[in-house]
């Protein structure tokens, strides 16, 4: 807060003095402010309209549609350029082909010929994989994010010409991982290089074994499955690793990977260990690289 007051100060110094009555007046004229208002009001309209037209062609995955509402020159906070983006919605789609979306509209701010819009997110969907012994099996997609869309009006129409993801977390669980809690717990920014803690917590019972795995998957397309070693979760059914940030000037997701087995005793000598579910959970991580021209001084 103190450097913003500082730069203010700054800048009035340098304001010329040139600041005279009739311009006051020429601000606080009614008619001006009432077109500003008007041409406010009529710009949100037209952004909720936009995202109302693009959830519909994203649930009817409808990829050309999809296309007409981004500029050419978009570029997300992964650095993915329009085609790299489109490129990752497109093999989702194939992946998971009744996957739907919503999206709530938060706020928007307009200025000029640009806005931003804060949004969450919600998808939901289902894929069905041969996972065991090739026995067809369905998993269910749950996933929640928060970000910002930057738009940009050309020719009176408004495209979307950027993203920001603030928070993104997802999940993929077959069986009675359905039904379970599962919780990832990492920090949502980190500076690159820094070492942080992803923990991972499970309720289950007692009668519930669970081995799993946690990693990091920095955002690159196509994109790097991370492979570890598996470890029993305790009776806590927690498991805890400590990871490095990359220094790539790339985001990350922390990864958690779990397989469930549960005991079931038919008589007091028949005891039957089975595969109950398959999970994994994943939760962005913006990793902030390093500047090097900031200075200090005495």
């Amino acid at each position: 807060m103190r450097r913003i007051i500082i730069t203010l100060l700054a800048a009035l110094l340098i304001v010329p003095a040139t600041f005279t009555v009739s311009d006051a007046s020429l601000v606080s004229n009614r008619a001006h402010r009432a077109e500003l208002r008007r041409e406010t009001k009529q710009n949100t309209r037209l952004i909720k309209d936009l995202f109302k037209v693009h959830d519909k062609f994203a649930n009817a995955h409808d990829l050309k549609m999809l296309d007409v509402l981004y500029s050419d020159n978009y570029i997300n906070n992964d650095g993915f350029d329009k085609k790299t983006y489109f490129k990752s919605i497109e093999q989702t789609w194939e992946t998971c082909k009744d996957i739907s979306y919503t999206t709530k509209i938060l706020s928007i701010e307009v200025s000029g010929d640009n806005a931003s819009v804060s949004v969450e997110e919600s998808a939901t969907g289902t894929i069905v994989d041969n996972l065991l012994d090739r026995v067809p099996i369905s998993g269910e997609i749950h996933s929640k994010s928060k970000g910002i869309y930057y738009l940009t009006k050309i020719n009176g129409k408004w495209y979307i010409s950027g993203e920001n993801s603030i928070s993104d977390e997802s999940s993929l669980l077959y069986g009675d991982a359905r039904f379970m809690n599962i919780e990832l717990q990492a920090p949502s920014q980190v500076n690159a290089g820094e070492t942080y803690s992803i923990l991972l917590k499970v309720d289950a019972d007692n009668e519930t074994f669970i081995v799993g795995a946690i990693d990091r998957d920095p955002v690159t397309f196509p994109s790097n499955t991370p492979k570890s070693e598996l470890r029993a979760l305790g009776p806590s059914k927690t498991l805890e690793r400590y990871m490095k940030a990359n220094t790539d000037n790339l985001n990350e997701y922390a990864v958690a990977s779990m397989a469930i087995s549960k005991v079931r005793k038919f008589a007091p000598d028949d005891i039957r260990v089975y595969m109950a579910g398959l999970a994994c959970v994943m939760k962005r991580i913006n990793v902030i690289p390093k500047n090097n021209f900031v200075k200090l001084e005495d």
